[in-house]
């Protein structure tokens, strides 16, 4: 079985895992140089392979050499993106699979995406700005602020700026014009209200809405997901709004075999896309699923990259709420306490610690700079999240002072 990159933790990194415990030999393409200096830290990984740059090309005579080499591969897959629907489209073709390689594709792109869903009610209003239009004719147009600024490729709430005036429009605009000259930029109209993540499967058409999330938002520097909490007793008239909602967004796009997550507000009563991306969420959200359900959600999206029924019956139900690590000031990490006395605290499930001692952190800008995460359950989702942060007090991080301009 061959995995497109890997993160070293989280969702991605725990389906290469099950893949192995499943009984695949395990091939990793990778551009990440790290990840081959810290080799024995991936035993479950037989085969390393690295890229200086992934390309469409060099990927399929990889794949060649190790059909020469006698391997018969049974799927090819990522969870990670832009790899996506690429891997999606080589398995299909070599391994008849039958993913929907031109949903994923749509959804990889956000600008695809709001056009594809254009007509979909959860559509908000948006405009898209071409690099070869005038930036000085569109910024003088009526806009209504404030607006969600972003590039159409970003990730992890990397490249996504709230604006509130035309100055900051046009910094945020030459800002991704000097970045990526050759982008479009995606604006959107700011929609306010509780947001929830949303895990799908879909498998010959049937939607299986797996979990849902109320996701707890921290503004600072940007909008930054802290804290999850998974829904168990959804009020009756708002799961069925939000089922078709979701099932209105699949036929749309036109998904008949996929896995994907949606991120979705519920303004005055209307739910709203705020986006989608073509795989399982990543950080703790496969082991929040399978502590809270009993699911292992990468497994069953394996299943179905394979051909196999995947099977998202849950199998308990346990509230569960996960609070993620950040940190207000920038530094360099001299070493954390606490995470022992964390893990034996009530409820608690799970504590990870990202950091590694001399790495350099930061207020949060992408989800890239969440330090960490507690993991608790309860009988209640109150008691939950009160497990998780109770927990998270015990943990200290302790960290030598830098310039602000690391």
């Amino acid at each position: 079985m061959i995995f497109i990159e890997t993160t070293k933790n989280g969702s991605s990194r725990e389906a290469v895992k099950t893949a192995a415990r499943l009984g695949f030999y395990t091939v990793l393409f990778t551009e990440k140089e790290k990840l081959l200096e810290q080799r024995k830290e991936f035993p479950d990984i037989m085969q390393m392979v690295h890229f200086n740059k992934m390309t469409e090309d060099l990927i399929r005579q990889q794949i060649i050499e190790l059909q020469e080499q006698g391997k018969i591969i049974k799927t090819i897959i990522s969870f990670v993106d832009p790899f996506v629907s690429l891997a999606a489209q080589l398995s299909n073709e070599l391994c008849k699979s039958n993913i929907s390689v031109e949903a994923l594709k749509i959804m990889e792109d956000k600008t695809e995406t709001r056009r594809a869903l254009k007509e979909n009610a959860t559509t908000p209003k948006f405009e898209v700005f071409q690099p070869v239009d005038n930036i000085s004719t569109f910024i003088k147009k009526e806009h209504k602020f404030p607006l969600i600024v972003k590039s159409p490729m970003s990730k992890a709430s990397k490249d996504v700026y709230l604006v509130k005036n035309r100055y900051e429009l046009r910094k945020i605009m030459k800002k991704f014009l000097r970045i990526y000259p050759d982008q479009q930029i995606l604006l959107e109209e700011y929609l306010d209200g509780p947001q929830y993540l949303v895990e799908v499967l879909v498998h010959k058409g049937k939607i299986n809405i797996v979990a849902i999330f109320k996701q707890e938002i921290t503004k600072e520097l940007k909008f930054i997901v802290t804290g999850y909490a998974v829904q168990l007793n959804v009020k009756d008239d708002l799961y069925k709004k939000l089922s078709s909602t979701v099932e209105s967004i699949m036929n749309d796009l036109k998904v008949a075999n996929a896995a994907c997550h949606l991120e979705i507000r519920n303004v005055n009563g209307n739910w709203k896309l705020i986006e989608i991306n073509p795989r399982i969420s990543g950080g703790a959200m496969n082991r929040m699923i399978e502590e809270a359900f009993g699911i292992n959600l990468v497994e069953e999206t394996i299943k179905l990259y394979l051909g196999d029924e995947p099977n998202v019956d849950r199998k308990h139900e346990k509230h569960l709420y996960t609070h993620y690590i950040t940190i207000n000031s920038v530094g360099r990490l001299l070493k954390v306490t606490g995470k022992k006395r964390a893990a034996n605290e009530p409820g608690v499930r799970e504590v990870y610690i990202k950091s590694r001692k001399k790495a350099v952190i930061r207020p949060p800008i992408s989800m890239g700079h969440r330090y960490g995460y507690v993991m608790a359950t309860g009988e209640t989702l109150d008691e939950a999240k009160e497990n998780a942060l109770n927990a998270f007090k015990k943990i200290k991080f302790y960290i030598e002072p830098l310039s602000e301009e690391i």
